[in-house]
């Protein structure tokens, strides 16, 4: 990680590079899989412990570390931050649409009932993307998934269905 160079520049090639010189083309070619290029130059590529060790030593190397995966964690937002459950709701809260990213929501959850909605706000141009085992309703107006393999926005650990549960719930 570091500064981009000034002028003409590839990051993504500099890096292709810095793999090539310490693992040679073909491995280079097997381990990249992607440069980050706008905020600062990096890479990531699948390495073994000594490929790991080699790279860490090149010039120009200011960093080496293993990607990890970190467990979603759900906590009791509301209660946390003594948000009551009951709420006198304003009119300057309707035809809002809020998008969330996340790992999926549960339609069933009680933060997303949509008894006494009524028509999604006329500026939606999005879709729901149904599934066997999700329906949009008049509070979720929209869904998608973006994994493979699991072809349907039902939330599958909770987190997503919290986060959004937090920014649209009550």
């Amino acid at each position: 990680m570091g500064d981009l160079p000034k002028g003409d520049f590839s990051a993504a090639e500099q890096h292709r590079s810095m793999l090539i010189t310490s693992l040679g083309r073909d491995r280079a070619a097997e381990s990249w899989l992607h440069s980050y290029t706008k905020s600062f130059s990096g890479f990531v590529a699948k390495l073994t412990e000594d490929e790991r060790h080699r790279i860490s030593r090149s010039k120009g190397v200011v960093s080496v570390f293993p990607n990890t995966k970190h467990k979603l964690h759900t906590t009791r937002s509301w209660d946390f931050l003594g948000f009551p459950l009951k709420v006198q709701r304003k009119q300057t809260e309707c035809n809002i649409i809020i998008g969330v990213v996340d790992s999926g929501i549960w339609p069933e959850s009680q933060s997303f009932q949509d008894a006494g909605f009524g028509p999604h706000p006329t500026k939606w141009n999005g879709t729901c993307t149904s599934s066997s085992n999700f329906t949009c309703n008049k509070k979720i107006i929209g869904a998608k998934y973006y994994r493979t393999d699991i072809p349907s926005p039902r939330d599958t650990n909770g987190h997503g269905t919290h986060v959004a549960s937090i920014a649209a719930g009550g």
